[in-house]
């Protein structure tokens, strides 16, 4: 069975005021172009399909797109799984899961492989067993980001502290991992991990995990290496974990903010069979939207330059910095000519020659900023480690699609 391992994908996103749509759409169709050069069989998304802020107005576009795109390869037979990620709203992906119950209905009590050529959307810790059209089988055990609606059903839902939840989580991850391991595993059939979680130990560098305190961090240790293979996704740069080769970030699809701006991007084709993983997993490289981080001093002599220096300038993401001297200089003008050569900024500050005022006093306030990116960002900040984030956020939701922000 040939796998193909992908995740977050953060399905209609933004940076500042740029929307990515067209950039993970592109990348998207990249990945559907590996899954027929490859003859892949089944696909696996480890979570944040979706960003959490997408109203349902998005969300029914971006799905629009990926069954566009994927289509052809689940005609073909081919299978996607795709599990839920802190960043996927729980109420938009369990609507999706049930939707996809409904639509191709499987009987719970099913002996055997679950069908192929259908779409997967795993909101809750789950068993799904695969086979391809030669007849091997797979066992995927499927575990989305850990949360009390899903992970501590049966118990309290507040908690004295973010550790106590924290803690609650893993040990309630851990043991759902070896519950489904002891009740479902068949050991003479090879076993695929997926997950959403912050393991300690990776390279961290991009804002779109939580940070340290507020997520739920296993250890190496956690996770024996004994799987086929183990497909993670959470932490956006693609590396291996464990000293190993088989346990993996793919690492999201695209370069999301300027933290990513020097990582290479890639998704993961590993092959397993009857007795486990064959030969090492191998990364497909993707056409990463560039960022570029750009310091002007000497609008004068640089500007003229830019184009030169930065060849893919039109489609790249851009933050830039300028300094420039009043009565010399016209700001106005000067930012115009940068920004026809970078029509994709998306964030600018600017700094007057000689002045003490510190950077973030004078940044220039991105004229296209919105109410409700303002709103959102400002509760993200305020809210971090917040138990009640996700309910807050929903109701937020609703108030601004009510009042059309």
């Amino acid at each position: 069975m040939k796998i193909l391992h992908t995740s977050d994908w953060h399905l209609n996103d933004r940076l500042g005021h740029i929307k990515r749509q067209d950039d993970i759409k592109a990348r998207l169709v990249e990945i559907a172009g590996y899954l027929e050069e490859h003859q892949v069989d089944v696909m696996v998304v480890a979570g944040d399909l979706l960003s959490t802020y997408n109203r349902i107005e998005e969300v029914k576009i971006a799905i629009s797109q990926v069954n566009k795109i994927f289509k052809p390869f689940l005609l073909n037979g081919g299978t996607i799984i795709t599990i839920s990620g802190n960043h996927d709203r729980e109420d938009y992906f369990r609507l999706l899961h049930f939707a996809g119950d409904l639509t191709a209905p499987i009987t719970p009590s099913q002996s055997g492989a679950r069908p192929n050529g259908r779409m997967y959307f795993v909101s809750d810790p789950a068993y799904l067993l695969l086979e391809d059209k030669r007849g091997q089988q797979v066992q995927f055990v499927l575990m989305p980001y850990p949360t009390p609606t899903r992970y501590l059903k049966n118990e309290k839902t507040r908690f004295g502290s973010i550790d106590e939840k924290n803690r609650l989580l893993h040990q309630a991850m851990m043991e759902m991992i070896d519950k489904i391991r002891n009740k479902y595993i068949k050991p003479n059939l090879p076993s695929v991990l997926v997950g959403h979680a912050h393991i300690r130990g990776n390279e961290i560098h991009s804002t779109y995990k939580i940070t340290e305190t507020e997520d739920v961090v296993f250890d190496v240790s956690d996770l024996p290496t004994n799987w086929a293979y183990g497909a993670f996704g959470h932490i956006h740069k693609p590396q291996a974990l464990a000293g190993t080769t088989h346990i993996r970030y793919s690492g999201s699809i695209d370069r999301m903010d300027k933290g990513e701006k020097d990582d290479e991007k890639s998704v993961v084709l590993v092959e397993v069979g009857a007795s486990g993983r064959i030969g090492e997993p191998i990364c497909l490289p993707l056409n990463a939207t560039p960022i570029y981080d750009i310091i002007i001093t000497d609008p004068e002599i640089e500007i003229p330059t830019l184009k030169d220096r930065y060849s893919e300038a039109e489609r790249a993401l851009v933050s830039y910095q300028l300094t420039y001297q009043p009565g010399k200089d016209n700001r106005d003008t000067i930012c115009q000519k940068i920004e026809r050569i970078f029509p994709r900024w998306y964030d600018r500050k600017i700094i007057i020659e000689g002045s003490d005022l510190s950077l973030k006093s004078y940044s220039l306030i991105t004229e296209s900023k919105n109410t409700s990116e303002v709103v959102r960002n400002y509760l993200q900040e305020q809210l971090q480690g917040h138990q009640d984030k996700e309910v807050i956020f929903a109701l937020v939701e609703q108030l601004l699609a009510k009042e059309n922000l």
